[in-house]
C-alpha cells in the first residue's frame, strides 16, 4: 500500500470508535498534527475553565447569607469583570496539569471532579460557620475525624461517588472514544520537541501558579489583574469579599501574608518610648493592688457554644437554661465578650484571650492565627509564658482531637507544660446521645490537675459539649416558642430546645465546679467566656437582632477569695479579657495588661475593622479621639513588634511571656 492512501478493509473491519486510527497520516505531517492538536487542547481547555468558573462561583455564591441575586452574572462578568481573572486562573491550573499528566482528558476529569469537592465544602462551610472557604482551611484535611463530624456520611459518599463518576466518564471514557492512549508514539528529534513544549508549559504555568500562593505580595500580576478587573477588597468582612469578587478572587486574597502591616513610626526608639510610658502607667494601677497571682490558680475555660439565647429577640424559651451563670455573674466582673465569629471561630477567641492580641488589627487574609502564625515562632508571648516565669504549671486542656488548628504545635510554641486531649482524660462521661465529652468530666479534669500539682497551674480548658450538631443530643430539650410572624420552620425550635439543654448541662456543671473550688484550701480565679453562638438561627433571627448581638456570649472573673466586685461591664472583645484576671486577683499588671486596659475603659474593642465603644456603640477609627486614636496606634505598635517586627519591647512590657523562665 502506498504511503498516506488508506487500508479499506481495514477501517471497515475495525469498530467505529476505532476505524479513524487506522488511517494513516505522513509522517510530514505528524508535528503539524501534534501542534494543531495541542492548539485545539489549550482552546478546549480554555471552555473548560470557563464553565468551572461559572459553575463553581454560582453555585458557592447562592449559598452565601446575602446572596448576590439575579444580577451576579452581569456584576461579575459586565460591571467588574472579575470572572474573567478567573477563567485565566483556572485555565492556568488546567493547563498546568495538563503538563504533568500529558493527557487530557484525564486532566479534564481530575479537575472536574474537584468541583464537587469545593463546591460541598464551601457551601457547608458557610451554612454551619456562616464563613466561606478559607486556603488554610486546607489543614483540616489531615484531621479527618473532625470533617466527618462536620459533614453527613451520606454526602461524604455523594461527593466520593461524584468524583469517581466524573473521573471515570471524563476521564476514562474521553480516552476511549477517542483511543488516545493507542496513538502513534512520538519517536526520536518529534519526542523531543514534545517532551520540550510540556517542560517549557510546565515552567510558565508553574511560575504563575507559584505567584498565585503569592498574591497578597507587591507587585503581584494576578493581584493587579484582579484589581484592574475591578475588584474592591473588603477587609471588614470576608463574606462580602467572596460576595463581591467572586469565589476564586475571594480564596486568592486569602493566600497566606505578613500577620500585620508596619505601622507609621516603628522603630525600637518608639517602642523605647512605648515601655516607659506604659510601665508608668502600670504604676499607678498598682498602686492600688495588694495581691499576687504568685501562688494562684488560674483557669481559664473556653466553654464552646455558650451562650444567652433569652437575650435574643424572636423566640422565648420555658425555663431559663444558665440560672447558675447569670446569678454568679451577677456578683462578679461580668459582662458579653465580643465574638470573633458566629458558628466558628474558636481558636480565634482562644488566642485573643491567651495572648491579649486583637485579630483585627491583623490583615484580613490572617483568618486562623492558630494555624497560619503562632507555629512559625519557637516562643510566642502569652499569658501562658507570663505566669510560666512566676512558677506556675501551664495545663492545657481539651476533650477532643490534639491536631485541631494545630493545638498541639500552639500548645507547644505558648510553653504548655502539658497537654490534655480525648486520649489523656482521665473522665470522659458523655450526656444523652451527646458524642463528645460533657463538661462535667471537662471541670473534674480540671479539678484532678489542680490536686495533683504542688505548684500553682495556670489551665486553659477548651470544652467540647456544645459542639454542633444539634437536634438530637438530649431527649427532654427545653421548650422553644418561636415568634410565627418569622416565618421559621418547627425544626430550627427543636435543634434550638436541644441547643439549650446542653447550655443547662453545662450550667449545672459550672455550679458544681464553682462549688469545688470554694471549698478549695488553694486561691483560684477563674475566666469564664463563650466563644460563639451556635449557627443554627439562621439568617431570619440574625436580621432582627443585629450583627452584634449575634456575636456577644457571657464572660466573667471570678475568684475564689470571696472578693469578688459585682461589676457590669459593656461589650469587650476576647482580647480585652486578660486585665478582668489580674483585677480579681488584685495583682499588679504589667505595662502591657496596663495598655489593654486603658484601650479597654477609653477606647472599647476592635470589631471587624471598627471600634464598639464600652456604652457599646459601633464607630469608625476616624471617629476617635487625639487621646483614643494614640492608643489605638500604640496598641497597633506593640502588636506589630510580636508579631513580626523584632519583638524589641516584648519582654519589657510583659516580662517572661514569650516563655523564659528564671
Amino acid at each position: 500500500m502506498v504511503r498516506g492512501e488508506t487500508d479499506d478493509a481495514g477501517a471497515r473491519s475495525c469498530p467505529w470508535w476505532r476505524r479513524r486510527r487506522v488511517l494513516r497520516v505522513p509522517p510530514s505531517r505528524w508535528p503539524a498534527r501534534r501542534a494543531l492538536s495541542a492548539f485545539l487542547g489549550a482552546v478546549g481547555l480554555f471552555v473548560i475553565a470557563v464553565v468551572v468558573a461559572f459553575a463553581v462561583n454560582l453555585a458557592v455564591l447562592r449559598a452565601q447569607p446575602e446572596g448576590p441575586g439575579q444580577d451576579w452574572v452581569g456584576r461579575l462578568l459586565g460591571e467588574t469583570g472579575v470572572l474573567g481573572a478567573d477563567v485565566l486562573v483556572v485555565w492556568v491550573l488546567l493547563l498546568f496539569v495538563w503538563a504533568v499528566v500529558g493527557r487530557w482528558w484525564w486532566t479534564v476529569g481530575l479537575v472536574l471532579a474537584l468541583v464537587p469537592v469545593v463546591v460541598v465544602a464551601a457551601t457547608e462551610k458557610l451554612r454551619q460557620r456562616n464563613e466561606p472557604l478559607y486556603p488554610s482551611d486546607l489543614d483540616f484535611l489531615s484531621e479527618p475525624g473532625f470533617l466527618l463530624s462536620m459533614i453527613s456520611p451520606g454526602t461524604i459518599v455523594l461527593v466520593l461517588l461524584a468524583v469517581v463518576l466524573i473521573v471515570a466518564a471524563v476521564g476514562g471514557g474521553g480516552e476511549l472514544l477517542t483511543g488516545r492512549w493507542r496513538r502513534r508514539r512520538a519517536r526520536g528529534r518529534e519526542l523531543a520537541a514534545v517532551v520540550a513544549a510540556r517542560v517549557v508549559v510546565l515552567m510558565v504555568t508553574g511560575v504563575l501558579v507559584v505567584q498565585m500562593g503569592r498574591f497578597n505580595e507587591s507587585d503581584n500580576r494576578w493581584r493587579d489583574l484582579y484589581e484592574a478587573r475591578g475588584a474592591q477588597w473588603r477587609p471588614w468582612s470576608q463574606a462580602e469579599n467572596y460576595l463581591w469578587n467572586s469565589f476564586v478572587g475571594g480564596f486568592l486574597y486569602n493566600m497566606p501574608t505578613d500577620a500585620m502591616a508596619r505601622p507609621d513610626g516603628y522603630s525600637d526608639e518608639a517602642m523605647d518610648e512605648l515601655v516607659a510610658r506604659y510601665s508608668d502607667l502600670a504604676d499607678e494601677i498598682n498602686v492600688e493592688r495588694h495581691g499576687s497571682l504568685a501562688d494562684t490558680n488560674v483557669v481559664v475555660v473556653l466553654s464552646e457554644s455558650f451562650s444567652d439565647p433569652t437575650a435574643l429577640e424572636g423566640l422565648t424559651l420555658a425555663e431559663d437554661p444558665i440560672p447558675f451563670t447569670r446569678e454568679l455573674m451577677a456578683g462578679t466582673r461580668s459582662g458579653s465578650m465580643i465574638a470573633t465569629g458566629i458558628g466558628g471561630g474558636t481558636a480565634n477567641a482562644e488566642f485573643e484571650v491567651l495572648t491579649g492580641q486583637s485579630i483585627g488589627l491583623m490583615r484580613p487574609q490572617m483568618v486562623v492565627p492558630y494555624q497560619m502564625l503562632v507555629p512559625n515562632f519557637a516562643s510566642y508571648p502569652s499569658l501562658v509564658g507570663a505566669l510560666g516565669a512566676e512558677g506556675h504549671r501551664a495545663v492545657a486542656v481539651h476533650p477532643f482531637r490534639s491536631g485541631m488548628y494545630k493545638r498541639q504545635e500552639v500548645y507547644d510554641t505558648f510553653g504548655f507544660d502539658t497537654f490534655v486531649d480525648e486520649e489523656a482524660l482521665q473522665f470522659d462521661d458523655r450526656t444523652g446521645a451527646n458524642p463528645y465529652v460533657d463538661d462535667a468530666s471537662a471541670f473534674d479534669e480540671v479539678l484532678a490537675q489542680i490536686e495533683d500539682s504542688d505548684a500553682p497551674l495556670v489551665t486553659n480548658l477548651v470544652t467540647m459539649q456544645n459542639h454542633s450538631p444539634y437536634g438530637a443530643k438530649y431527649d427532654d430539650p427545653i421548650g422553644v416558642e418561636l415568634d410565627p410572624d418569622l416565618g421559621v420552620n418547627d425544626s430550627l425550635g427543636r435543634s434550638i430546645g436541644d441547643y439549650a439543654r446542653g447550655l443547662r448541662h453545662s450550667d449545672d456543671a459550672l455550679r458544681d465546679f464553682i462549688g469545688a473550688l470554694e471549698e478549695s484550701d488553694e486561691d483560684t480565679v477563674v475566666l469564664f467566656y463563650g466563644d460563639h453562638l451556635p449557627a443554627l438561627y439562621g439568617e431570619t433571627l440574625r436580621g432582627i437582632n443585629g450583627d452584634l448581638a449575634m456575636h456577644e456570649t457571657p464572660f466573667f472573673a471570678w475568684s475564689n477569695r470571696g472578693d469578688n466586685v459585682p461589676r457590669s461591664t459593656g461589650p469587650v472583645s476576647s482580647a480585652f479579657l486578660l486585665p478582668y484576671v489580674f483585677e480579681a486577683a488584685d495583682a499588679p499588671v504589667p505595662p502591657y495588661l496596663a495598655l489593654l486596659q486603658a484601650f479597654r475603659d477609653e477606647v472599647g474593642s476592635v470589631f471587624q475593622g471598627r471600634i464598639v465603644t464600652p456604652r457599646g456603640d459601633v464607630v469608625g477609627t476616624d471617629e476617635l479621639s487625639t487621646r483614643q486614636a494614640r492608643l489605638l496606634h500604640d496598641l497597633r505598635l506593640v502588636q506589630y513588634d510580636a508579631t513580626v517586627g523584632s519583638r524589641h519591647a516584648t519582654d519589657a512590657l510583659w516580662p517572661g511571656s514569650t516563655g523564659e523562665r528564671d
